[in-house]
């Protein structure tokens, strides 16, 4: 396992040198869409995917090899859940032989034994989603009771089982219309827990979800909050267009892209219906180059969460070297058996 962690150099400059040529630095990965939970703010649990089957430790491993052909990517393993794959360990160990394998789950299954396997598989980071701090809140919102003492338990378990200080565990909240209030207190659990804390925008775009978009100031309060609370790492760059202001040209085709779990590649995640082809059949640099035509005729701006959003503002942002810091905060190591 420490092998998979610490001979990193190599791909840290091959991957450094991609995201200083703005080549394609970040891809979100759906190795499935079943769910244990039932989501208001999302609509992969839901029948329309049900059949859609899952991804393979083998397909996988197809994936990592070709994608290493244009170089290192930080890749997000999603779902649906993922945690509910069988061969998410295998998965893992796959992706990493070339990338960075990066996660979000909604903590519901996470066990010291399954989070330690995941750590030396060679995971490099678990986000664990909790968007109020009242538990009756985000149980209803994800449609399960349990689910906030599960995330909280499940982000205690993750940082304490981590076998190398470069892997980090965060708390992700979606901001909506009503939990900006909650973002402070779930800072403050943070801080408790010695993780840190990120934030996304909510995205209609994906499905037929009503708009949650809070009508209030999110970028100022969030702003001020990360200048009080060294936990909220989010990069600053990202959190100023939360106000409603137009973020500008979509870089997604060229920076990141999507693959779903039947290895169907699209520039975003909201595009699952119009794929550039198929990483497991189809010729890399292929692909490659229908993302980049993709991105050249792009005029959608619906969205600005994470996946974009945090790449675009080091990449193209007004303060790139503010945003560079933050980004060595929210990737710094932290010490085993310690806090950030």
């Amino acid at each position: 396992m420490f092998s998979l962690i610490r001979n990193t150099s190599g791909k840290k400059l091959r991957f450094a040198r991609n995201f200083l040529t703005r080549r394609m630095v970040h891809v979100n990965l759906q190795i499935l869409y079943n769910c244990n939970f039932r989501c208001g703010i999302c609509d992969f649990w839901k029948e329309e995917y049900r059949d859609k089957g899952r991804l393979s430790a083998a397909e996988a491993a197809i994936v990592s090899d070709k994608l290493n052909e244009i170089g290192p990517q930080i890749i997000s393993v999603g779902g649906g859940e993922p945690m509910l794959h069988p061969e998410l360990i295998e998965i893992t160990r796959a992706l990493a032989k070339h990338h960075f394998p990066v996660m979000i789950t909604n903590g519901s299954l996470v066990t010291e034994s399954l989070a330690r396997q995941l750590w030396q598989a060679g995971m490099m980071e678990i986000s664990v989603s909790l968007d109020y701090s009242d538990p009756a809140n985000h149980d209803a919102q994800r449609g399960k009771a349990g689910a906030f003492a599960q995330g909280l338990e499940a982000l205690r378990i993750l940082h304490e089982t981590r076998t190398h200080p470069e892997q980090r565990v965060n708390m992700i909240s979606v901001i909506m219309d009503d939990n900006l209030d909650d973002v402070e207190p779930l800072i403050g659990l943070c801080q408790e827990l010695g993780i840190t804390y990120l934030v996304t925008l909510y995205s209609h775009s994906r499905g037929n979800k009503p708009g949650r978009e809070s009508s209030a100031d999110p970028g100022r309060r969030l702003l001020e909050l990360k200048k009080r609370h060294r936990h909220f790492v989010a990069l600053r760059g990202y959190l100023e267009k939360f106000s409603g202001s137009t973020p500008g040209r979509c870089h997604a085709g060229r920076n990141l892209c999507n693959i779903d779990c039947r290895g169907q590649v699209s520039f975003c995640i909201d595009r699952l219906g119009h794929p550039v082809g198929n990483i497991l059949t189809d010729d890399t640099r292929e692909i490659e180059h229908r993302l980049l035509e993709s991105h050249q005729t792009n005029e959608c701006r619906d969205c600005w969460t994470s996946c974009r959003g945090s790449i675009e503002s080091v990449l193209y942002g007004r303060h790139r070297l503010l945003n560079a810091w933050d980004y060595y905060q929210m990737t710094r190591p932290v010490p085993l058996g310690g806090k950030f």
